[in-house]
């Protein structure tokens, strides 16, 4: 007699990484200075210029404060 078990590897939820975040954070104030540029009078270069702001904050502390700290040694 056959025993049928649940699959349970591999059908979960996949598991988001604060780098995932990061990742995904990263082009969103940019796209929201391209649609500010779109939508009202301001200049392309001032929404874009203005825009970038927050995402290199992002980055600089994406690559200082929450960068990967476990160091894989080979052997």
């Amino acid at each position: 007699m056959s025993v049928r078990t649940a699959r349970s590897d591999g059908i979960g939820l996949q598991t988001v990484s604060r780098y995932d975040l990061l990742l995904v954070l990263l082009p969103l104030p940019l796209l929201c200075g391209a649609f500010a540029s779109a939508l009202t009078p301001v200049p392309g270069t001032v929404a874009m210029g203005t825009a970038s702001l927050p995402s290199a904050l992002l980055f600089v502390y994406a690559i200082t404060a929450a960068a990967p700290t476990t160091i894989e040694r080979s052997a």
